[in-house]
């Protein structure tokens, strides 16, 4: 096992992975991102090689659910308070599931709000094809960066942690001997709207060992330099206050205020909500939608865009805007 990354906190993850299910159920200031990678043609992928590494407290990635949607001449990326819990109470879930019971206007309202799926974790940049075209200061090779990606990269990773006959386990996240991820992007064929999706199926992992550094000093530097994946999730909740701000902008919030105020309440009198432990049952008790009987059609839901057949996890937040902009 390598000195850094330890093996209890590594199992504990794996086995965590085994557990999930492969259903699907303005970021922070300071913490620096990787600009999504950018796809190649439909024959040539463009290649990114990274190094995945765990954060000082031994998180090798986080899933996370958000929200992303224009608002006049913002544009709002919410993480949703059902990340934490499944039980949380979310503003925007509640109008997503409330629209969709309404006529045809109102369900295509409710895709503004519909839940996303993401993950970040950190990454140190073997090779970043668009360096070519930077200033020396500009290039990201050779940094540690925070990785948002979609679910199809996930779950290669995903194959690595809990394949024990073939995958390379908590090697992958090792600077010292580790195997790079080689993120391979591909172009699909443009859909029956014309709009070309990033296909991430050559997506690997190098077979061959290899060190981000050359000595145990500089390795000790980088490592050093991750973010802390906790906080950087925390840095985007956003308060009672704003969500209702939102909500008013938004003209929803004659629809949620009734439940909204209760459930706010709720919070500030219980210590424990943001553990799940809240009477999910009050929620029903003011007609709320319940997500575990709903019958509406949620293939609607996780559409981009009618016929596509894609999914907002394989799109990047220029190419979210983009669509958002052409409804």
């Amino acid at each position: 096992m390598s000195k850094w990354v330890n093996n209890e906190k590594f199992e504990d993850f794996k086995n965590q992975k085994k557990g999930e299910s492969d259903e699907k159920p303005n970021t922070g200031g300071f913490y620096l991102k990787w600009e999504n990678p950018k796809m190649g043609t439909q024959e040539q992928p463009k290649t990114y090689k990274v190094r995945l590494l765990p954060d000082k407290n031994q998180d090798f990635y986080k899933r996370y659910y958000y929200h992303f949607f224009q608002s006049d001449d913002k544009t709002y990326y919410i993480k949703c308070p059902k990340t934490d819990n499944f039980e949380n109470f979310c503003p925007y879930c509640y109008a997503n599931q409330l629209l969709f019971k309404g006529n045809k206007e109102d369900q295509k309202r409710a895709y503004r709000y519909k839940r996303n799926e993401r993950f970040v974790g950190n990454v140190f940049i073997v090779e970043d094809p668009r360096d070519v075209d930077k200033e020396s200061d500009k290039k990201v090779s050779g940094t540690v960066k925070l990785y948002e990606f979609p679910a199809t990269v996930e779950s290669k990773i995903k194959n690595e942690l809990v394949n024990e006959e073939e995958g390379f386990g908590p090697a992958i996240f090792d600077p010292e001997k580790g195997h790079d991820l080689q993120i391979k992007v591909l172009a699909k064929k443009p859909d029956a709207n014309g709009k070309i999706w990033p296909d991430y199926s050559l997506t690997q992992f190098s077979r061959k060992t290899s060190s981000i550094a050359d000595s145990d000093e500089e390795i000790k530097k980088i490592m050093e330099s991750v973010y802390d994946l906790s906080e950087y999730l925390k840095s985007m909740e956003k308060t009672w206050e704003d969500h209702e701000k939102i909500l008013k902008q938004e003209l929803i919030w004659d629809d949620v205020e009734e439940v909204f105020r209760k459930k706010v309440s709720q919070t500030s009198q219980n210590k424990e909500f943001d553990t799940g432990n809240v009477d999910s049952k009050t929620v029903n008790d003011q007609n709320e939608p319940n997500e575990e009987t709903q019958t509406y059609d949620t293939s609607k839901e996780n559409d981009v865009s009618k016929d596509t057949g894609e999914t907002e996890d394989d799109i990047d937040e220029d190419a979210l805007t983009k669509e958002l902009e052409s409804m």
